[in-house]
């Protein structure tokens, strides 16, 4: 009774404060048409503030004050003249209570359960997440599946579906951390360790680590797992065992059904080692299509792809900031076979958009779909670590020189065993300008552009380098 009681009360100081208005004494307002001209005034007063204030000219002001008249003369035409009046009305004020009194009782007696308990917001907030999550929402069934970890630490259904979940919207380095979960409860089940490994991989970019390949080892040892044999031989590729990777990327193709889903994949990576190693397709995939045998031997006639070449590369020359650019050369570069080139233009492409991670990514991605992230890393330049700046401190002027001039050598031998890196050469020709020894400059500029002949962007890069740290 004292429930109904309230939601009663309550109900009439809402139908109250509703008809509030109509218990209010007489009182006169002004009409629109008042409140209107009102308007106009000002603006006609501000016309002469901003005439005095030499903002505009009497001619100016002249024309707007004519405007606003014209506009104040239409709006009294349309509007009734006079005050309006307002009148209490206890009936109508007691009428619109009694209303939403009523409106209020009446539909909490219909839909309201008040025997019903409250419900507390964590019980709720589950609902909601139950309700999107059945819709599709692959978030809310992450957020679901999170809470559910928390409360049972110990079931590796959830930890499973969890990881599955971070990997489908590509979280990897969320993924890891489900995975080891379920690794740990599953007793290190061979096709739970196998996805464990291939989210490590995923979340180091596409880069097989240690760990990950000891635990592919691992699940292989226990007995034939395909996922595990495709890393362990990407492993072999990324440590540059070329011929040792295509070996048991083919020996792959061979064991599996010509319609497996990992097949085109598979192909795709033979395809892309054999055109580096300049080995014959047919010998690695008897059954390769012409558009295989063309990506594996250069996938355009030799004077279209040059003439897209050629154009790229002007456009790019003007314009470095355009990654599409970068790519669609480096795809260009790597059909017609000329893998250092197309390494070159990614890797121009990473030098204009260091600071753009999103970019980065799609040059990635680019270079993994060419094989070209399987070509030897170029050469980092040398610079000083922080113990050598440190030793630097301690040193005489000629032992500081002496130790610039090893750094400086070693970077010159580096970039002749591993010449595939611009920043390196540019580098290398900074040092030695500042060194004051031009000769050996020049030519480091002139065997930099002999190693990237068929690079005009590079080829701009240098000789701009050139231009500015050297004197005639």
């Amino acid at each position: 009774m004292l429930f109904w009681s309230l939601i009663a009360a309550t109900s009439l100081l809402a139908g109250l404060w509703l008809a509030r208005p109509f218990l209010r004494g007489g009182h006169v307002d002004m009409d629109a048409s008042d409140g209107a001209m009102s308007v106009y005034r000002d603006q006609i007063e501000e016309l002469e503030r901003d005439h005095a204030a030499g903002l505009i000219s009497a001619e100016e002001r002249d024309q707007a004050r004519q405007e606003i008249e014209r506009r104040a003369l239409v709006a009294a035409r349309r509007m009734d003249g006079g005050l309006s009046v307002s009148r209490r009305s206890p009936a109508i004020a007691a009428s619109l209570a009694a209303l939403a009194a009523l409106t209020a009782l009446g539909g909490y007696a219909l839909t309201g359960v008040p025997t019903e308990p409250d419900r507390p917001l964590a019980s709720r907030r589950a609902e909601t997440l139950e309700r999107m999550a059945a819709a599709g929402d692959v978030n809310s069934r992450i957020a679901l599946l999170i809470d559910k970890t928390s409360a049972n630490p110990t079931s590796f259904e959830d930890w499973w579906t969890l990881a599955q979940s971070y990997s489908a919207i590509g979280n990897h380095s969320a993924s890891v951390d489900a995975y080891r979960k379920a690794v740990e409860l599953s007793g290190d089940r061979p096709a739970v360790l196998s996805a464990y490994a291939e989210a490590m991989t995923l979340a180091n970019g596409n880069k097989v680590p240690d760990a990950a390949r000891l635990a592919f080892e691992q699940v292989l040892n226990r007995g034939p797992d395909v996922r595990a044999r495709y890393y362990i031989a990407l492993a072999k590729a990324q440590a540059q065992d070329f011929d040792a990777a295509l070996e048991d990327w083919t020996a792959l193709v061979r064991d599996s059904q010509p319609d497996a889903p990992w097949m085109p994949l598979v192909r795709r990576d033979i395809v892309n080692m054999v055109r580096f190693l300049n080995a014959d397709v047919t010998e690695y995939l008897p059954d390769a299509s012409p558009q295989e045998i063309a990506s594996a031997g250069g996938a355009l006639v030799p004077a279209e792809s040059a003439s897209q070449i050629a154009d790229l590369e002007r456009s790019l020359a003007d314009d470095p900031h355009d990654y599409k650019g970068w790519i669609e050369l480096a795809t260009l570069r790597a059909g017609n076979g000329e893998n250092e080139a197309a390494a070159n233009a990614l890797a121009e492409a990473r030098s204009s958009y260091a600071g753009a991670p999103f970019v980065l990514q799609k040059i990635d991605e680019a270079a993994r779909r060419l094989g070209l992230d399987l070509l030897p890393p170029a050469v980092e330049p040398a610079g000083p670590s922080q113990a050598d700046i440190e030793a630097a401190a301690d040193m005489s002027e000629g032992e500081r020189d002496d130790m610039i001039e090893g750094m400086v050598a070693g970077l010159a031998a580096k970039l002749e065993d591993a010449p595939n890196n611009p920043d390196g050469w540019i580098m290398l020709v900074r040092s030695y300008a500042v060194m004051g020894q031009d000769e050996k400059a020049r030519d480091a500029i002139s065997r930099a552009e002999a190693h990237f002949a068929d690079s005009t962007p590079v080829l701009e890069r240098l000789r701009a380098e050139a231009a500015t740290v050297l004197t005639e």
